[in-house]
């Protein structure tokens, strides 16, 4: 009943909204990226103007996604401001931390529009006027759709394509718990509307680069066992010498995940000055959320993330060790 009442307040303030500005979070994944395409093209059906603007570019991986090279805005101060202060809606998609905006974040707390939040993740900050968060989805796309379904808006083709990527890029292509009968009869009224699932494998799976292939190799090349946990790392040599950009690689973090033995994985970035990003994985006996918490941190029981200063030697030895320690604790 709190979701179709929440479902019901985001629909009828989309309703009368006329000037919108849709955004995510940096570095936006498959999750983020299909619910804002989803989002605007059913407000523009409605005649809205609508814009997706984001802080940071569309990851090559997912640009198949786009009818139009500028569908999704990259965020420019100068030319940008106007429409986001003078818009009367912002509308937050797969996030609810304020800093994970970006440059956004200033302009999104200085505008006086109603903001609303649909997101799927446990954190988040308390800023919005109205808001839909549902953990137990497997992904924003899920949600989008049921509001999408409130809003009596028509599923489209590229409506439906987008929000089957976005349910897949994060269910961990069907697999997760959160998927229940609800998500495959959401799926099958997707691919009924024209979504395209052997498309959508082929640009997310078969589609990758000879130096992506061998970052895999390398990624490989470091992996390391720890009792259940199995980590490697990306350097910035590595990514500099490669050309290529591990933060869209999501999927390397799966290489150390798919050990027999193990039950949580780690891989480790370097992802510019002394910054190190971590992502974790779990099989499900334990959640990793719990343990990205530690280090300020957050995610989803099986897939969780959360970023340490460097040097990466000693990021590797405190989480390695945190995370032994979590397993004997679970």
């Amino acid at each position: 009943m709190a979701k179709q009442s929440a479902l019901r307040q985001l629909a009828e303030v989309l309703e009368r909204s006329e000037q919108i500005v849709i955004t995510t979070h940096i570095k936006a994944d498959g999750d983020g990226i299909g619910s804002e395409l989803a989002l605007k093209r059913a407000l523009a059906g409605m005649g809205k103007d609508a814009r997706i603007i984001n802080d940071t570019p569309v990851p090559q991986p997912l640009k198949f996604m786009l009818d139009e090279d500028d569908e999704i805005i990259f965020f420019e101060p100068a030319r940008d401001r106007d429409f986001i202060l003078s818009a009367d809606l912002i509308v937050v998609v797969d996030v609810a931390l304020l800093y994970r905006l970006g440059r956004m974040q200033s302009f999104f707390e200085a505008s006086r529009a109603q903001k609303i939040c649909v997101d799927h993740h446990l954190e988040g900050d308390d800023v919005f006027d109205k808001k839909l968060v549902e953990p137990d989805a497997t992904s924003t796309g899920e949600l989008i759709f049921d509001l999408l379904k409130e809003l009596d808006c028509e599923l489209t083709p590229a409506i439906a394509n987008a929000l089957y990527t976005s349910i897949v890029v994060d269910s961990g292509c069907l697999s997760y718990e959160r998927c229940v009968s609800k998500t495959f009869l959401t799926v099958a009224e997707l691919v009924d509307k024209g979504a395209c699932p052997y498309d959508v494998h082929l640009a997310l799976h078969w589609k990758k680069t000879l130096p992506e292939l061998k970052l895999e190799g390398d990624v490989i090349s470091k992996l390391k066992v720890r009792g259940e946990v199995a980590y490697s790392h990306v350097t910035s040599e590595m990514a500099r010498t490669l050309a290529v950009d591990p933060m869209e690689m999501p999927e390397l973090v799966h290489i150390p995940l798919a050990l027999g033995e193990v039950e949580i994985a780690l891989l480790f970035i370097e992802n510019g000055g002394n910054e190190i990003k971590v992502s974790a994985r779990s099989k499900g006996r334990v959640k990793v959320c719990e343990l990205a918490r530690i280090f300020g941190g957050g995610g989803h029981s099986l897939a969780a993330g959360f970023v340490l200063d460097g040097p990466l030697e000693k990021a590797i030895e405190t989480v390695v060790g945190e995370a032994v320690s979590f397993l004997k604790r679970s």
